[in-house]
């Protein structure tokens, strides 16, 4: 390798590497270990490339552009390079021990039925009209390879992974009437389920204790041990419960201290009015008002509004098998031209109005404005390439609950029943934190796990389907309260006096660590 590569050409030969091997995994933003991006002329014949031969020589290559980068790095000093240097350095480390030591390629059943139906989403969107046939004739083989190299599979993953194939099947013969090419792809899938019926499988599902701190403090960047993690979730936890009591207070005077009283007051809050266009017309017309308080705000333009629009849409059946909740996408692109806020549940309503409804405003400005895809297409129109592909857990959940906060000090959120349901809902994400972490240290029993996690609201029999899929991703519960804890801190310290220029700031850095993040405010500040 040549003695003198800089950080562009690093990363262009990197992403180049990546998206060769693994195209439709890099096109996503599902697999945060993965850079986003996509092929200037994409090969829609070719599908992700996860076999032993091909990691080892992945493997082989990041570990030469990590090398280059740690020597960057070192003369670098507090270049303003340094953070996307950084940003290098991480994605490299960590995509090669997710490839080499997780090996979620391996034990997770999901994860290439996941590949799969992202895969054929993509090619069915593309303005190519060859990239469905061509998706579609090459897809069993990934599924047959996909079959040969599952091993060490816990129990719970060979099961959800049975779950998924059904919704693959759904999806796959959804499509078959316009693309009857898929029919091979459908055998393919049923000797992919034929495979995993039969696949040895083991009870544990949890990471060895090493790697599981591994991946908490350098994939995940929290840089704090277990035990500091599990402060940081119970004292958010106790700062909540608080706030809800005053606040159930505030809404009746005459009630006892306690925690049955601020769950009762909150059973008693009113349940939104669903009219004829249903959930999604619900949540079309909050992104709309949202919007416009942001507008009214300062913190976005009309033009962005129109240029990178919001569109509304259910969760994608062969989804439903891996997510737990209602989410967001934005297509990998420079520039950003909207994204997707997918609604869980959307064709019942009457199934999730006891446990989602009353929150909905909070979790469209979560997902919308001024949440995920405000930061994601602040993101993809960064000018810096490097700084637009890379994107981390703590930042991105970090900032969308924080964004829930930016509503309450703009005055969107203000009245009582506003901000008992803000704190709730960060108490429930500090308690499926520790849900998260007990799975993961053999501490909490899938049945205990859902038992702790009703207590936050949420009926036991939606807890113990929940539950079971949070170890598919172990440590990403975590980082809601992590990252939203963070942002506050910097808040308090940048952004009391200045939120429009705190906003601004933070949005157009890139999901950078919060300690670069933090230099750069300082220098601001001065």
């Amino acid at each position: 390798m040549p003695s003198a590569l800089s950080v562009e050409t690093i990363a262009r030969q990197m992403f180049d590497t990546l998206v060769r091997t693994f195209p439709v995994a890099c096109a996503s933003d599902e697999f945060y270990y993965f850079p986003q991006v996509r092929p200037a002329n994409p090969h829609w014949s070719t599908w992700d490339q996860f076999s032993p031969e091909i990691i080892e020589d992945i493997t082989r290559q990041l570990s030469g552009w990590e090398h280059e980068l740690d020597r960057l790095a070192s003369q670098a000093g507090e270049d303003e390079r340094q953070a996307e240097i950084t940003l290098l350095q991480q994605t490299a480390l960590t995509l090669r021990e997710q490839l080499t030591v997780v090996r979620t390629w391996e034990s997770q059943p999901s994860f290439a039925l996941t590949i799969a139906c992202l895969g054929l989403a993509e090619a069915f969107a593309a303005e190519d009209p060859a990239a469905k046939y061509d998706r579609a004739a090459t897809l069993p083989e990934f599924l047959i390879q996909a079959s040969r190299h599952m091993q060490h599979v816990p129990a719970l993953f060979r099961d959800i992974g049975l779950e998924m194939v059904a919704d693959t099947r759904r999806y796959f013969l959804s499509l078959e009437p316009t693309l009857p090419e898929l029919q091979p792809a459908l055998s393919a899938l049923d000797r992919f389920e034929e495979r995993l019926r039969t696949v040895s499988t083991r009870e544990a599902f949890w990471l060895p204790s090493e790697l599981l701190e591994r991946v908490f403090q350098v994939h995940l960047r929290y840089e704090m041990t277990l035990q500091e993690i599990t402060e940081m979730l119970d004292l958010e936890i106790a700062e909540m419960q608080h706030v809800m009591e005053q606040e159930a207070r505030a809404l009746n005077p005459d009630l006892p201290s306690g925690h049955a009283d601020w769950a009762q007051v909150l059973r008693s809050l009113p349940m939104p009015m669903i009219g004829e266009e249903g959930l999604l017309g619900l949540y079309r017309a909050e992104v709309e008002r949202l919007a416009q308080h942001c507008l009214d705000h300062g913190l976005i333009s009309s033009e962005f509004i129109t240029t990178c629009p919001v569109h509304v849409a259910p969760v994608p059946a062969f989804l439903s098998a891996i997510r737990t909740a209602s989410s967001y996408s934005i297509p990998p692109k420079h520039p950003p031209e909207g994204g997707i806020f997918y609604i869980n549940n959307a064709e019942k309503p009457e199934e999730i109005q006891q446990r989602y409804l009353r929150e909905y405003p909070m979790l469209t400005a979560h997902e919308t404005y001024p949440g995920h895809h405000l930061l994601d297409s602040c993101r993809w129109s960064l000018a810096h390439p490097v700084r637009r592909v890379i994107e981390s857990p703590l930042f991105y959940e970090g900032w969308a609950c924080f964004a829930e906060e930016i509503m309450r000090i703009t005055g969107y959120f203000s009245a009582p029943a506003d901000r008992l349901l803000l704190a709730k809902r960060r108490y429930w994400r500090a308690v499926r934190g520790k849900v998260d972490v007990g799975l993961q240290t053999g501490t909490l029993s899938l049945p205990a796990a859902a038992h702790d996690l009703s207590h936050t609201g949420v009926p036991l029999k939606q807890a113990d389907s929940l539950v079971r899929k949070y170890p598919l991703n172990p440590g990403y519960k975590v980082c809601y309260t992590l990252g939203v804890r963070r942002f506050v801190d910097l808040f308090h310290h940048y952004g009391q006096d200045k939120i429009h220029p705190f906003i601004h700031t933070v949005l157009g850095q890139g999901e950078i660590r919060f300690q670069d993040l933090e230099i750069i405010l300082q220098r601001l500040a001065k």
